[in-house]
Order: structure tokens, then C-alpha cells, then sequence
């Protein structure tokens, strides 16, 4: 039953699942006690019968807190209790009861099996074993002094000690095999453990891949479009910025180094301005509409997943669609922001990209997909692309009224 849980809890767990089991167990006795007893009063009208219920009333309040909440204090309390109360069920029993001549009887046994279960509050079977031996061995004196006490005979019964060795052999059986299952489940968190491990490596590789995918792919366009001669400044400033930001893993600040600006607006540190400044350097013509303030309310990852996203999508159009310029048109609404990448160049069948699209697949689907957001892509021959890069705003984020840049 503990397999699954930690070794740490399994242990307590057991403890506690054996200890209620055996106090309901317990429970349940008294009441057939009472149930027997009160039939035999009703059908003989004894007052000393009623007598004998009466007593059974402390032991099952008690046996009742026990039930609610284990504590040490209450276990003692019971075991007293019930000490003194079997010894007057087991006097008033045999009092209203002439025929009954020894305790070999499963109506004295009941209130004995009570007190063999209470299960005790320790953790542990070595606990739990003494606790149910302290209380069958208080039950058995209480019933010898009230033989004693009304000149019976005192016989052991068979239920009672029955009980007392099935729980001794449950406990016992219970600690033997502990050791076992602990190093079972140590062995099933290992193999989680090591699986949730595959699964993260998976995923930082797949990160990985794609922004040494991105930066590569942008930077050698960047240089391919370059003039011949030594990189323009600006050129090599962004390449050495990306560079570094790739080598730490990182988000970088803008090439230019523009602090002021950046820490006045956060859209110029953003990931998505420095995609849209990186195909302008490329000589793509990028025109920007529609409300940027809503993509700095996005979080960290999400706002680096599509401006690296957006870069790839412009990469594509400087490579593959042969257009001049394209356009960048952010809009936020029922809980999400949108992003627009349109160009009006040769487009290609959506239902079946080419294989070196490796940039829509992975750069673009796989890390929107990431941070929980979806690509939808329109494109034919006639018209160019459009591709429409959605993700989700955070829960509570505040939307202002923006412009385009």
C-alpha cells in the first residue's frame, strides 16, 4: 500500500493506516458488546444488565478521541479506562448472568480484543507490538479479577488471544518487509527521477539547438549580404553581442549598447526589437504597427520565445521569399497577444514545407509551442506568407494603450 510513496513517509503512513484500522476494529467490538448486551436486557429486563452497558460508555468515548487523533496521553488514558471498565462489564456481566460459569465466552472477549487493538500511538512495529501487548495483558488481568471477584472460573479464550497473535503477526510481517519496499521505492523515484532528468536534458537540447540554429542562420545572411570588405561596425557589434549571449545562454543587451534608451522604454531591450533591427541590418525594410506595450507585458520566457521566434520568421523572408520588406503587427486581446510577420514574396505550400525549413518546424512551432502558444502559417505563390505567432498574456498583466515603432 506504501509503494509509490518516499521512504521517509511510507514508514508513518504504514504506522498510522494499521493504527486506524485497529481502533475501528476495536471500535466495532465494543459496539457488538453493546448490541449483545442490550438484546439479553431487553429480553429479561435486568437492571443489572443496563448496568453493564453503562460501563462500556468511557472505553468507547475514548476509543472515539483515539480515532480523531492519536496521542500518547489518550492511549494511556484508554488503557487505564478500559482497564477498570472491563473489570465491571466482566462483574455486572457475570452477576446478571447466573449461567454463565467461566470467561471463556465471546461476550467477555469483546471488550479484551477493544483493548488489544488500540494500536497505539508509536511509529513503528516494534511500538505498535507493545502497545497491543500492554493492552491485551491489562484487559486479561481486569477479566481474571472479575472472576475472581464473582467466583468464576477463569479459562483464556481463543478470540481474544486469536486477535492479540493476528496483530502481533501483522506488525511483525509489517517491519520484516519494510526494508524491502523502502528499496523498492528507492528504486521507482530513482527511475522517475532519472527519466524527469532525460526529459529536461531533451528539452534543453532542443533550446539550445534552436538558438545556435537562429543565431548562426542570421548572422551568416547578415555577413552573405554584407558588403565585400571589412563588416560595417554596427554589423559586427550585433554579431559579437549575439555571439556572447549564445556562449552564456542568455538574453544580451543591444548590440549599440544603449542603456539610456532601454531602461526608458523596455520594448528597445526587447528580444522581438532587436529580431526587427536585425533584418533592417540585413536590408530588409521592416514596417512595425499595432500595440507593442502588450508585448512587454508578457513574461520573460514568452517574450524571448517570439522575438526569436519573429527573427527566424524574417531570416526566412531575406533567404527564401525574395521580398523587400515585411511587416511586424502586434495585437493583444481575450487574454493573448498576436504577432504578425507578413511578406509579399514567392510563398510556398504550407501543407508540405520544404525540408530545410528547419526554422518554421523547430524555431518557430517547437518554441512557441513552449511557452504554450500556437503558429498558424498562410502562405501561396501569389501572395507571400503571413505567419501568425500567438502565446498567452500572464494572468493579472495590465494592457495600455500602445503605438507602433
Amino acid at each position: 500500500m506504501s509503494l509509490g510513496l518516499p521512504s521517509h513517509l511510507a514508514r508513518p503512513a504504514n504506522s498510522r493506516a494499521l493504527a486506524t484500522a485497529a481502533r475501528w476494529a476495536g471500535l466495532i467490538c465494543l459496539g457488538a458488546a453493546v448490541v449483545n448486551v442490550g438484546s439479553a436486557s431487553l429480553a429479561d429486563g435486568n437492571v443489572t444488565s443496563w448496568v453493564t452497558l453503562l460501563v462500556l460508555v468511557p472505553m468507547v468515548a475514548l476509543l472515539l478521541a483515539l480515532a480523531r487523533g492519536r496521542t500518547v496521553g489518550l492511549t494511556v488514558a484508554y488503557l487505564l479506562v478500559g482497564t477498570v471498565c472491563t473489570y465491571f462489564y466482566v462483574v455486572a456481566l457475570f452477576t446478571s448472568t447466573p449461567a454463565y460459569r467461566d470467561t471463556n465466552l465471546f461476550v467477555v472477549a469483546l471488550p479484551v480484543v477493544a483493548m488489544t487493538l488500540v494500536g497505539g500511538t508509536g511509529t513503528g512495529a516494534l511500538a505498535g507490538i507493545l502497545w497491543a501487548t500492554l493492552g491485551f495483558a491489562l484487559a486479561e488481568a481486569a477479566v481474571m479479577l472479575g472472576a475472581a471477584t464473582t467466583g468464576r472460573a477463569y479459562i483464556p479464550d481463543a478470540i481474544s488471544l486469536g486477535a492479540y497473535l493476528l496483530l502481533v503477526g501483522v506488525l511483525t510481517f509489517d517491519g520484516l518487509t519494510r526494508g524491502t519496499r523502502s528499496r523498492a521505492q528507492a528504486a521507482l523515484h530513482r527511475a522517475v527521477r532519472d527519466a524527469r532528468l532525460i526529459d529536461l536534458r531533451r528539452e534543453l537540447l532542443a533550446a539550445s539547438t534552436a538558438d545556435l540554429h537562429d543565431t548562426v542562420l542570421s548572422e551568416l545572411v547578415a555577413v552573405a549580404a554584407a558588403q565585400p570588405g571589412p563588416l560595417d561596425e554596427r554589423l559586427a557589434r550585433r554579431i559579437d553581442s549575439d555571439l556572447r549571449g549564445l556562449a552564456a545562454g542568455v538574453p544580451t543587451a543591444d548590440g549599440d549598447g544603449a542603456v539610456t534608451t532601454a531602461e526608458a522604454d523596455p520594448w528597445y531591450d526587447s528580444e522581438l526589437h532587436r529580431a526587427i533591427e536585425a533584418a533592417r541590418d540585413e536590408g530588409l525594410t521592416v514596417d512595425i504597427s499595432g500595440d507593442r506595450t502588450a508585448y512587454t507585458t508578457l513574461g520573460d520566457d514568452a517574450r524571448r520565445a517570439l522575438g526569436l521566434a519573429v527573427r527566424q520568421c524574417l531570416v526566412n523572408v531575406v533567404r527564401h521569399s525574395g521580398s523587400p520588406s515585411a511587416e511586424v503587427a502586434l495585437s493583444a486581446g481575450g487574454g493573448s497577444l498576436s504577432v504578425m510577420v507578413v511578406d509579399g514574396g514567392s510563398g510556398f505550400p504550407t501543407s508540405a514545407p520544404a525540408a530545410d525549413r528547419l526554422g518554421l518546424r523547430q524555431s518557430v512551432g517547437d518554441r512557441i509551442a513552449r511557452v504554450g502558444g500556437t503558429v498558424d502559417i498562410y502562405s501561396s505563390a501569389d501572395v507571400g506568407t503571413t505567419v501568425i505567432l500567438t502565446v498567452p498574456i500572464a494572468p493579472g498583466a495590465s494592457i495600455a494603450e500602445g503605438c507602433g515603432g
